[in-house]
C-alpha cells in the first residue's frame, strides 16, 4: 500500500527532490517519485486508458474479416470437379463420347448440370476454343416457328448468331449453329462453380 513519505524523508531526499511538483510516495518498502500533475489527474488518465483500450478493440475487430468463400480459390480458378474447366464462376465438362441432343441434356443432368447456356461473346470465344476441332451440344434448342430457348427454359437473347435451319444447337471453332436433334456429337456440360452455388 501506498503512503506519502514524512517532510523529514523529504528533506533528507535532497534539494533537487523538492519541488512542490512531485510527490514522494512510499510503495512496498521502495520511494516513488510521482509528478504531482498525474497524481492530480488521475481522472484524465483513467479516461485515457479506457479510451486507448476501446481503439485497439475497434481496431482487432476491424481487422477479423471473414471472407465469404474461404475455401475457394480465387475467380479466375473456379472451384469445379476434376475434369471440369472453371471460368467466370461456371463449371464446364466436355463429354469423350457422342450422344444426341435430349440424351445428352439427361446426361449432363445425371452430373448436377445442364447442357452448357453461353451468356455473352466472351463466353463463347472460351468454348470455341476449348471444344475445337469437334461439334458439342449446348443447351439451345427449338420447336418449329418458335424461338430458341435455354434448357430452363428462358429465351435466347440473340448474343450471338445461331447458323443453320436446325432445331438443336452445338459449337464448333466456327461458333454456334443447328442441326437436326438425334444425330450424335459430344456434348457440353455447365454447372455453377462451387463458390457460386453457395451464394
Amino acid at each position: 500500500m501506498a503512503e506519502d513519505i514524512t517532510d523529514k524523508e523529504r528533506a533528507s531526499a535532497g534539494s533537487e527532490l523538492m519541488d512542490p511538483e512531485i510527490t514522494i510516495t512510499r510503495e512496498a518498502g521502495n520511494t516513488v517519485f510521482i509528478p504531482k500533475c498525474i497524481k492530480d489527474k488521475k481522472y484524465t488518465l483513467a479516461a485515457t486508458v479506457i479510451i486507448t483500450t476501446l481503439v485497439i478493440t475497434i481496431i482487432a475487430l476491424a481487422a477479423r474479416t471473414t471472407e465469404p468463400c474461404s475455401p475457394c480459390p480465387p475467380p479466375v480458378d473456379a472451384a469445379c470437379p476434376d475434369r471440369w474447366l472453371g471460368y467466370r464462376g461456371k463449371c464446364y465438362y466436355t463429354s469423350e463420347d457422342k450422344k444426341n441432343w435430349s440424351i445428352s441434356e439427361t446426361r449432363c443432368s445425371s452430373l448436377g448440370a445442364s447442357l452448357a447456356a453461353i451468356d455473352t461473346e466472351v463466353d463463347l470465344h472460351l468454348l470455341r476454343n476449348i471444344t475445337r476441332p469437334s461439334h458439342y451440344w449446348i443447351g439451345l434448342s427449338r420447336e418449329a416457328g418458335q424461338a430458341w430457348r435455354w434448357t430452363n427454359g428462358t429465351e435466347f437473347k440473340n448474343q450471338f448468331t445461331v447458323r443453320g435451319y436446325g432445331f438443336c444447337a452445338y459449337i464448333n471453332d466456327n461458333g454456334v449453329s443447328s442441326t437436326r436433334c438425334f444425330l450424335e456429337k459430344n456434348f457440353l456440360c455447365s454447372q455453377a462453380d462451387a463458390c457460386t452455388g453457395r451464394k
